[in-house]
């Protein structure tokens, strides 16, 4: 048999040999929403944190574990405007083969006017996503474990459809001893069957996370490092302020972005404070989503989240807030519970 680690290995770095897609080429975007409100409250990216929640296992279908069997999920977010979404799964434990997961995940983007090219209304259409997901994961030994997300979509935007498949490669590494965790996820490798042009795409996209919890402290904190397969993720403000030379008063070129300004985007920092095994509490701070959505003269709390779950018997809930946008922001909610805890007690 190969090498446990040698698979690991050449799983962990594959991604290397992948072919890059530039963002704002891609489709599909809801692909990526965050299920849950723990990861919203998070930062709205967390593939690490390894504490049998199985709402985290769309992020990351390596953290689907045997404990987690029976477990069924519900989930709404109220995002921006008019938009919402929902995420729902149930997990079952298959004993020598592994852990499944099977979701469904919609959003909805409300009523819009149809109007012909002269402005004339003629009625409303609706659009919105689904997504059916099939995740599985399974424990290689004592410190590594794998899993992948097969999602079959479909969208429909008034009277245009498309549809397609994508899939999810995870890995992750957990040391208990240590507190810590760390995972990569491939996600939405695939195709589309049907597109609205020949221009679609998938929003593929690497991810490297670690989480650790300090021993002795009700602290664990969260860094992911998101969109790795595309470096320069700046982009040229047509609204930003423009400098002229004071001596010719011609318009002076747009700065090159630096170093930094480039590397910090891909960051999502998350904290949480665990005050009891029944109550804690998330804050997130997304980098890019501030840089990008923040006004300068009034950047307030764009980019920055926070939740706060707790256990009522066997229902685990969770609540966060999330500031996309002076003039939005996302409300979410979580509830979750384990139905062999009731047939335990019948």
């Amino acid at each position: 048999m190969m090498n446990k680690t040698l698979v690991l290995f050449v799983f962990l770095f594959s991604f290397f040999s992948i072919q890059a897609q530039l963002g704002g080429s891609t489709s599909y975007q809801f692909l990526d929403l965050a299920n849950s409100s723990r990861i919203q409250g998070l930062g709205g990216s967390n593939i690490s944190i390894y504490d049998k929640d199985v709402n985290l296992t769309l992020s990351n279908p390596a953290l689907l574990d045997s404990s987690q069997s029976g477990s069924i999920s519900l989930n709404y977010m109220n995002y921006v405007g008019d938009i919402n979404y929902g995420y729902s799964s149930y997990t079952h434990h298959i004993n020598d083969i592994g852990t499944f997961n099977i979701a469904m995940m919609y959003a909805n983007y409300g009523k819009f006017t149809r109007a012909d090219e002269t402005g004339v209304k003629q009625g409303e259409f609706v659009a919105n996503d689904l997504s059916v997901i099939v995740g599985y994961g399974r424990r290689i030994d004592s410190l590594f474990s794998i899993g992948g997300n097969l999602k079959f979509f479909n969208s429909i935007y008034d009277v245009y459809s498309s549809n397609g498949i994508a899939l999810d490669l995870a890995a992750n590494f957990y040391k208990p001893s240590k507190l810590f965790s760390a995972s990569i996820v491939l996600k939405n490798m695939g195709v589309v069957f049907s597109k609205y042009n020949e221009k679609e795409k998938l929003p593929f996209e690497v991810q490297i996370g670690m989480s650790k919890k300090i021993k002795h402290a009700p602290f664990r904190f969260s860094l992911t490092l998101a969109n790795l397969q595309q470096w320069d993720l700046t982009y040229e403000d047509p609204n930003a302020p423009k400098e002229f030379d004071t001596e010719t008063f011609e318009e002076l070129p747009p700065k090159e972005p630096s170093f930094f300004d480039k590397s910090i985007r891909h960051i999502v920092f998350g904290t949480e404070i665990i005050l009891s095994k029944n109550f804690n509490i998330q804050l997130g701070y997304n980098v890019r989503r501030r840089e990008e959505m923040k006004f300068s003269q009034k950047p307030g709390m764009v980019g920055f989240s926070g939740g706060v779950a707790f256990k009522i018997k066997q229902f685990n809930l969770n609540y966060s807030l999330s500031s996309y946008h002076l003039a939005g922001r996302s409300h979410s909610f979580s509830i979750t519970t384990n139905i062999n805890n009731f047939r335990q007690k019948n």
